[in-house]
């Protein structure tokens, strides 16, 4: 429990260092997610060395092709969501991982839901209704589930929920075919060198973006602060992997995705008092909603 509770701290932290970044650097999100995750892979190599593993090659490499890829395309999408919308908004989203594994079992497995389950499918559809409740009564923007369709930012989460969700088995044959720390390692570097690869090909966008720079993010006033909230976001994100690695080593993946949510509820609770985005009683309520739908819904998935 205590090493989850770690992972869900550690997500925090990187949470609020990489919507810095994002928001202020003028970078790519590619390019920020890239950097973040080589650094973190590179920050655990000293670890690494020092204790050597025994590694099954072929089921490590089998586990980091898929992993590396659903990864990557998860990380960039939740870069892409906290840039464009706020924490308070998207990160409850990502309780909807659970309800995304239960439907594939209902529909492919024809497993049938129980009433935990339904319970707790219940409490993730009120949170969202909650969470897409627009702040005027025009109705322009739309309303509950429709609302949040409708955002890009709240789309790509979404699509990080579906990922992870699949993705957390995966994470679980790569530890046991090489260890927490070299899994995160090979994990965090296939990222990071896949996403910089691809942002090498994109030298107009940042290019762009840069041109209306805004109010005291000139190169040399704001490197130093980039370069600081990186080195934070890269060293919790290590910290904060390999705790949840080795805690799904230890317990079933159930265990350890219910109980990393409770990082959603911090970093909605961080963007609302830290950054004062608005809203904030309506968000965490339902942030707080889908946290424990997802955990009725994780719970019922264990009988």
């Amino acid at each position: 429990m205590w090493l989850t509770l770690g992972t869900a701290l550690g997500e925090t932290v990187r949470d609020l260092c990489l919507r810095t970044v994002l928001r202020r650097s003028g970078w790519s999100t590619l390019r920020v997610i890239g950097i973040s995750s080589g650094l973190a892979g590179l920050l655990l190599l000293p670890l690494l060395l020092s204790r050597p593993p025994v590694v099954n090659l072929p089921a490590f490499a089998a586990a980091l092709l898929l992993g590396g890829s659903l990864n990557a395309l998860a990380f960039w999408c939740y870069g892409r969501a906290i840039a464009l919308e706020d924490l308070s908004l998207v990160l409850p989203l990502i309780n909807l991982s659970p309800l995304a594994l239960l439907l594939a079992g209902w529909w492919v497995l024809g497993e049938r839901p129980g009433p935990l389950a339904v319970l707790g499918v219940a409490l993730l559809v009120l949170g969202a209704l909650l969470l897409g409740q627009p702040r005027s009564r025009t109705g322009a923007e739309g309303w509950g589930l429709a609302r949040l369709w409708s955002s890009p930012g709240c789309r790509a989460m979404l699509l990080v929920a579906l990922l992870w969700g699949i993705g957390a088995s995966v994470d679980k044959l790569g530890v046991r075919a090489g260890g927490s720390v070299a899994w995160v390692l090979a994990l965090q570097l296939s990222i990071g060198s896949s996403l910089l690869a691809l942002s090498l090909r994109e030298p107009r966008r940042p290019s762009r973006s840069r041109r209306p720079k805004p109010a005291g993010a000139g190169p040399l006033a704001v490197a130093p602060v980039m370069v600081v909230a990186l080195v934070l976001a890269a060293l919790a994100l290590a910290a904060g992997t390999v705790l949840q690695m080795e805690a799904i080593r230890q317990t079933a993946v159930v265990h350890v995705i219910a109980i990393k949510r409770l990082s959603t509820l911090l970093g909605s609770g961080a963007g609302v008092l830290a950054l004062g985005e608005a809203d904030g009683l309506r968000r965490l309520t339902a942030a707080g909603l889908m946290l424990l739908g997802a955990a009725t819904v994780l719970r019922g998935a264990m009988g």
